[in-house]
């Protein structure tokens, strides 16, 4: 990788990891300096929204700061990003600290100018009737 284009992927990274702190402060309008003007958002059990006044409204309706993204890792390489994390939510009532999240992977595409192109999520879902059993190895036994 050449230093111009371990600089790009940098910053790719630190747009990144910005989208996610303005998303859980509630800045639509920071988050939206981040992204292109066509950007498209594809998350589960959603259409996709394309467009950038779709995304934002599409943010804008999901913002509280009851939730929050707790990140894991980061891989990035010549305009992608994909970052692994969970969301957590925390309960509104005041007499009630717990919380709930759910695990995901986001998959960024950034331009040139190193803004948001495209975000497509997938979160962790166990499959149904629960995971097969591991088989023992001899290893294990």
């Amino acid at each position: 990788m050449s230093p111009a284009s371990s600089k790009v992927t940098a910053a790719c990274v630190r747009h990144v990891m910005l989208t996610y702190h303005y998303l859980d402060i509630g800045d639509i309008d920071g988050y939206a300096s981040l992204t292109e003007q066509d950007v498209t958002l594809d998350h589960p059990g959603a259409s996709p929204h394309r467009g950038r006044d779709a995304v934002l409204s599409a943010h804008a309706a999901q913002a509280t700061l009851l939730r929050r993204h707790e990140l894991d890792t980061v891989i990035a390489d010549e305009g992608r990003v994909v970052v692994l994390g969970r969301v957590v939510h925390q309960a509104p009532e005041a007499d009630s600290p717990a919380s709930y999240g759910v695990d995901f992977a986001d998959v960024f595409t950034l331009s040139g100018q190193t803004l948001v192109r495209e975000c497509r999520r997938y979160y962790y879902a166990a499959p149904p009737g629960g995971l097969p059993p591991r088989p023992e190895t001899s290893a294990a036994k």
